[in-house]
C-alpha cells in the first residue's frame, strides 16, 4: 500500500520531487538537501548555504547549518522529511545505508548525487562532482587548491621525528584505526605513523599484548561529543594509567581531540590535521583539545 502511494504520480507532484534521469543533468539546482555533516560543510564552503534547505541532525558546522530544518540522522535519514523539503538535489554518501536510501529517493523522482568520501583524494573528487552539478566548479577548484596548499605548508614545517600513534575508536572493547582508514591518512599528514600494522579489519579490536606491542608514542581519542572535553581528557588519562609500559602513557601523551575536526572528511581537513600535529609535537604532558 505504502509503496503504491509513494510511486503515485499525483503525490510526487504534490510533494515536489520532480523526476530526474541523471544527477548531472543541466537542470537548475535551487533547493539542496544534505545527508551528512561533511557534505553540508562542502556545500557551505562552495557558497551554497542559502540553497541548502535541510540537513541531518548532526550537521552543526558552519553555525548557519544548525538552524536548517532536519531530515533525520546521518545513519537514519527520514524519507518523508526529505521529500517534504521539495529538493532539486539530494546529496548523499556512498556507504550502504545512504546508497540504498538514495535509490529509494530516485524511485519517487528525487534527483540524487551520491559521492564516496573515505579518503583524502576522494574528498577532492567529491568536491569536483558537487561543484559540477551545482554550477560552482570554479569555487570547487579554488577550495581544493586551498586545502592542498594548507596541507603542503604543514608537511613542509613538520618535525623530523616520526612518532608512533595509536588512534582509539573505542576503549571497551578496545578498537583502533587501522592503516586503511582516513584516520591513518591524518596521522601521516600530521607527521606520524600508525602504530598498528596492516590488518584484515579496517578498525581492528586489539588485546593487551597487541596494545603493548604497538609501542605507541602518542594515543589519540577523538571525542564523541563536544560536551566537557576537559572531563573527557581526565577520564582518558585515568583509563590509560593501567598501561604504564606504553611510552604514550609513561610520557603523558594521551590526548582527547575534537571528533568533528578529525572524523569529518571535509573542507576543515587541514584544521583537523593541525590539531593532530600539535599533539605529535608535544614531548610530554597534555595539549588543549
Amino acid at each position: 500500500m505504502w509503496k503504491c502511494i509513494l510511486t503515485s504520480g499525483l503525490l510526487l507532484g504534490l510533494w515536489g520531487c520532480a523526476p530526474k534521469d541523471t544527477p548531472d543533468a543541466p537542470d537548475e539546482v535551487g533547493r539542496i538537501v544534505s545527508l551528512a555533516p561533511n557534505l553540508t560543510e562542502i556545500l557551505f564552503a562552495l557558497g551554497l548555504g542559502d540553497k541548502v534547505v535541510a540537513v541531518t541532525q548532526d550537521s552543526d558546522w558552519p553555525v548557519e547549518a544548525v538552524d536548517k530544518p532536519k531530515v533525520g540522522t546521518f545513519w537514519q535519514p527520514n524519507l518523508e522529511a526529505v521529500i517534504a523539503a521539495r529538493p532539486d538535489l539530494v546529496v548523499t554518501l556512498a556507504f550502504p545505508q545512504q546508497k540504498q536510501f538514495a535509490e529509494r529517493l530516485k524511485q519517487v523522482g528525487c534527483r540524487c548525487l551520491t559521492v564516496n568520501i573515505d579518503h583524502v583524494e576522494e574528498l577532492y573528487a567529491a568536491i569536483e562532482q558537487i561543484g559540477a552539478v551545482t554550477e560552482t566548479s570554479d569555487k570547487a577548484t579554488a577550495l581544493i587548491g586551498t586545502i592542498r596548499g594548507e596541507l603542503a605548508a604543514m608537511q613542509a614545517a613538520r618535525q623530523a621525528t616520526v612518532p608512533k600513534v595509536l588512534w582509539v575508536v573505542q576503549r571497551q572493547p578496545l578498537r583502533v584505526a587501522g592503516t586503511k582508514t582516513f584516520a591513518d591518512e591524518i596521522i601521516r599528514l600530521a607527521g606520524g605513523q600508525n602504530s598498528i600494522s596492516d590488518t584484515i579489519q579496517v578498525y581492528p579490536p586489539i588485546g593487551m599484548e597487541e596494545l603493548i606491542a604497538t609501542g605507541a608514542d602518542v594515543i589519540l581519542e577523538p571525542a564523541m561529543t563536544k560536551v566537557d572535553l576537559v572531563k573527557q581528557q581526565g577520564d582518558a588519562e585515568q583509563y590509560w594509567k593501567q598501561y604504564p609500559a606504553l611510552p604514550a602513557v609513561r610520557d603523558g601523551r594521551v590526548y582527547v581531540i575534537d571528533g568533528d575536526l578529525v572524523s569529518r572528511l571535509g573542507p576543515r581537513l587541514a584544521e583537523g590535521v593541525q590539531v593532530v600535529a600539535s599533539c605529535l609535537s608535544k614531548k610530554k604532558g597534555k595539549t588543549e583539545p
